[in-house]
């Protein structure tokens, strides 16, 4: 389902809970929470150099964000919210380590490895220990007296820099023993304490909220980097795994996938980058992916992983303009060896050239460049999968309990409007009431019959008017005022001027639905008047104060002449006919073409007046009748009150409820949903 129909169902259910009883009220609460929060979140994991932070960057259109440099990070999470539930689209919160978080990263990670134990993991413990008493006597002597305070607290800035960011999760220079440091440079000066980063953003090109999440990295050096990535792996709905072209599927790769699906892990995608970095190209990428792809198989068994190939590279060139070790016809090349991305390409290239302003041969390479990187391609793979899988589920079960709600809600309005109408059965007022509304939805029917009648008459009278009319303007435009038919003149092409008869036809329609309209008016008022009169004949009946009937409908009908505007075909060119038939054929051909066309303009423009009419009066009728009706109601209630009118509008209520919540997930739609999941 899509971003509308969330937001459609969060607002359905609030409209339930202003309804409902405090039991069910506390469950919708629950459901609007978790679909307010429905945020899929996209890991990306995988081993240090492999590109993965200019990956993200092009991947989320935001150039340059993540510092792509050697060995930048610590051990910091970075999530790039886009589009978060709370509004927020600016700044940053950063999240630091506490004692107990720390003891908690040492303990799980001795979990994870144990699950896959290898020669290398009998001393991992003792070096991620060290690694973080390291961390711990950095940060002191960076952070001085500050440090206690600032464990397990966090930052929140309204706007973000990118030397506020180097502050928080860049690594920065290592502190001097005796606390000295430079003072103009705060790089590093909370990294090491800070566990987690939050930076927000507009949603973006995404088709709905997402979180995007940069891992520090496995087979680091340094372990602790390796430790929480692999401890994030459980926080994702999605993960995009990036392996490098040069090395693609090496043993620490595999046992990541490995860990990856002994801990059933979401859905995950491979991504091949660098690929602009083989000598070979596209043939060479092609290999590398085989390799990968049987690999995986091997490793994993019957493995589903889809895997894309790419540069990351290249969606910088095309995000930034930086030109550095881009080869154009590499680019080309690459395109040309992928006949869908070219067909993307070219189509993109026409898209552009119909926009407005000139067009730069760099703007075309800078385009190439991001279709030939498949980032264009791994969005629409990541999306696509996220929207048909977790989140859809999460939605569709929402659905399913609102609807629940709904349906219960309906069944028991019905039952106790059942029981009012059985308890007022016997009643004479009631019966008395029932018989006058009888009488009155006779007499609507009968005036209502009777406009139609009359309307009908009108556009008769119209229609043949509107013929007429046609038949003769066309043999005056097409003939020639003075005899010499314009279609045969030596210039060739001609276009025949209906400008003037498009607008007689316009004042021919509204004069004949403004007589209609008046007559409507007059009845309808008549009607009002008589049912007025005849529900004062009651006995006991109190003059309410809404017994007016509200025309409105009608009184503010407007033709609709949208068809004047559609072209006719031989009124662009007809001296191709001139090479098959006389002369004088070519006119009356062309004539008769005309006037066919215009008719059926002419007939559109009387039926679409005819059918707007009928459905305005019928919502005048509709809502006079419910109006009586209720009036009715209250007369028969005990003590003046009106049960039976409430218990209707619950009635009514519940069931715009459940029928909006089938235009969101209907049964139709449910099917549909499970079919294309088939397909």
């Amino acid at each position: 389902m899509s971003e509308l129909s969330r937001r459609e169902l969060i607002r359905i259910a609030e409209d339930m809970n202003e309804i409902s009883n405090d039991e069910t009220r506390h469950f919708i609460s629950r459901i609007v929470d978790d679909l307010s929060k429905l945020k899929p979140s996209i890991a990306f994991v995988g081993q240090i150099k492999a590109g993965k932070s200019r990956l993200i960057n092009g991947f989320t259109g935001q150039a340059g964000y993540l510092p792509s440099d050697v060995n930048p990070w610590t051990t910091v999470i970075t999530d790039m919210h886009f589009g978060h539930p709370s509004g927020r689209t600016s700044g940053a919160e950063f999240h630091f380590f506490d004692n107990r978080q720390w003891k908690a990263l040492i303990a799980e990670g001795e979990e994870l490895r144990n699950m896959f134990p290898d020669d290398e993991d009998s001393y991992k413990r003792e070096m991620i220990e060290e690694q973080v008493e390291a961390m711990k006597t950095r940060a002191r002597l960076r952070l001085g007296e500050s440090y206690e305070q600032l464990l397990g607290q966090r930052h929140d800035l309204e706007e973000l820099t990118s030397e506020d960011l180097a502050r928080y999760v860049c690594a920065g220079d290592d502190p001097e023993d005796d606390g000295e440091r430079d003072p103009g440079s705060d790089r590093g000066l909370y990294s090491d304490i800070t566990r987690k980063a939050e930076v927000f953003f507009e949603i973006g090109h995404f088709p709905f909220p997402v979180t995007v999440t940069d891992t520090p990295g496995v087979n680091d050096p340094l372990l602790i980097r390796e430790e929480i990535s692999r401890q994030y792996l459980k926080e994702s709905d999605f993960f995009v795994v990036v392996l490098s072209a040069h090395q693609a599927l090496s043993r620490a790769d595999l046992k990541l996938f490995r860990l990856m699906q002994a801990l059933e892990l979401g859905q995950i995608v491979v991504f091949i980058n660098r690929v602009d970095e083989l000598g070979g190209g596209a043939e060479d990428a092609d290999k590398v992916k085989a390799d990968v792809v049987e690999g995986l198989e091997n490793a994993l068994g019957n493995s589903e992983i889809d895997v894309l190939v790419g540069s990351a590279q290249w969606a910088h060139y095309a995000l930034t303009g930086d030109e550095s070790g881009i080869d154009h016809d590499q680019v080309l090349a690459w395109l040309r060896a992928h006949p869908e991305q070219m067909n993307q390409y070219l189509s993109g290239v026409q898209e552009i050239k119909q926009g407005p302003g000139p067009i730069s041969r760099e703007a075309i390479l800078r385009y190439a460049a991001m279709i030939a990187s498949g980032l264009p391609d791994l969005r629409h793979h990541v999306t696509q999968a996220l929207a048909n899988g977790p989140r859809n589920e999460q939605m569709r079960m929402a659905w399913q309990h609102l609807n629940g709600f709904a349906q219960g809600d309906l069944e028991r309005s019905t039952a106790r409007l059942r029981a009012l109408d059985e308890e007022r059965a016997d009643d004479p007022s009631a019966i008395e009431g029932n018989k006058k509304l009888a009488e009155l939805k006779t007499l609507i029917a009968e005036k209502s019959e009777s406009i139609t009648k009359d309307m009908d008459n009108v556009l008769a009278n119209l229609r043949g008017v509107m013929d007429d009319t046609v038949s003769e303007a066309v043999s005056t435009v097409v003939r020639g005022s003075d005899g010499n038919s314009p279609l045969l003149s030596r210039d060739g092409e001609t276009e025949l001027n209906f400008g003037p008869l498009r607008e007689r036809m316009r004042e021919l329609v509204q004069g004949a639905t403004q007589v209609i309209r008046q007559r409507m008016l007059s009845e309808l008022y008549a009607v009002d008047m008589q049912s007025n009169s005849a529900l004062r004949a009651l006995p006991g009946w109190k003059e309410p104060v809404d017994n007016r009937m509200n025309t409105s409908a009608v009184r503010w009908f407007r033709p609709d002449t949208t068809a004047l505007t559609r072209g006719i075909t031989v009124e662009l060119r007809v001296t191709w006919l001139s090479r098959l038939i006389s002369r004088r054929s070519v006119v009356n051909r062309a004539e008769r073409m005309i006037v066919q066309e215009f008719e059926m303009i002419g007939d559109d423009l009387i039926d679409t007046a005819r059918g707007d009419l009928l459905d305005r009066m019928q919502t005048v009728v509709d809502h006079y009748l419910a109006l009586l009706a209720g009036h009715l109601e209250h007369r028969a209630g005990p003590n003046g009150g009106n049960a039976r009118a409430e218990a209707q509008q619950a009635v009514d209520r519940a069931r715009r409820i459940v029928d909006e919540l089938s235009s969101v997930l209907g049964p139709d739609r449910f099917e549909a949903l499970h079919a294309e999941a088939a397909e």
